[in-house]
């Protein structure tokens, strides 16, 4: 069965490929692309995985700057979503957005994942899985129902 570091893992590599994506093409729908899949993403975490490591001394620093990582690629989402691909300072806040990303994650991926392992026993693991992909179910289905903006 699967764990909730596999489907991480798994969603941080499509968005990596996404990310090198707009970069290269710096567009629009590309970007559209990457907040569609990253805005899940950090909910879930923040609603599932996060306060569960929190619980533990060793890893609150490390979730501590992982919530801050996340309000900074918020932030960048934020005021890319307000912009035009021909505004001159798009190119950069794309770059800083891939930057800013391909850092949290890996921290996420050789910090936290390996501190967690540690933490979290694999049926816990399992079932902080199972409830993040039923959360992002149930997320993606209010956006096509078109409950939730997109």
């Amino acid at each position: 069965m699967e764990t909730i570091y596999d489907i991480l893992k798994e969603e941080h590599d499509q968005l990596a490929d996404l990310l090198q994506q707009a970069v290269a093409d710096s567009s629009k729908v590309s970007f559209l692309k990457i907040r569609i899949r990253a805005e899940p993403h950090m909910i879930g975490e923040e609603k599932f995985f996060y306060p569960r490591l929190e619980e533990t001394e060793e890893l609150r620093d490390l979730i501590a700057e992982a919530y801050k990582e996340h309000n900074e690629a918020k932030a960048l989402i934020s005021e890319m979503e307000v912009m035009e691909e021909r505004d001159e300072s798009w190119t950069s806040k794309l770059s800083e957005l891939k930057q800013s990303i391909d850092h949290h994650v890996k921290e996420e991926e050789n910090k936290v994942f390996e501190r967690a392992r540690n933490v979290l026993s694999q049926q816990e693991a399992e079932e902080l899985a199972e409830q993040y992909v039923e959360f992002k179910r149930s997320y993606m289905n209010r956006v096509e129902a078109g409950e939730l903006p997109v």
